[in-house]
């Protein structure tokens, strides 16, 4: 059922949260690097992934994350690629993969 926006709840609730302006400064502050999208949920939202404790939150969070990515990158601020697995050395990237995207700023 669609929430009538001159209700109270839709007023007076709180703006969506999104992590574009946190993964442009992070991007932006780590100018060498390229990051996949797991690497930037641990460091911007707290997800086990580096420490192999991953959860079901945790997946969540990681795709909406993404979600937040794409649109920086059809944006033009974040540069995306698409690195083949067997060029990468990364125990949390899953098997069976035959790629992974990674993220880096586009620069100025």
């Amino acid at each position: 059922m669609p929430l009538a926006r001159d209700t109270e709840a839709w007023r007076t609730a709180a703006e969506a949260s999104t992590y574009r302006d946190e993964v442009e400064r992070y991007l932006r502050e780590h100018p060498d690097g390229a990051f996949h999208d797991r690497e930037l949920a641990d460091a911007l939202m707290g997800t086990g992934w580096a420490d192999g404790n991953a959860t079901d939150r945790d997946y969540a969070d990681t795709m909406y994350l993404h979600d937040q990515l794409d649109e920086l990158v059809r944006s033009g601020v974040v540069e995306a690629r698409n690195v083949p697995t067997t060029r990468v050395d990364d125990p949390s990237i899953p098997d069976g993969t035959d790629y992974v995207t990674y993220f880096a700023h586009a620069g100025d």
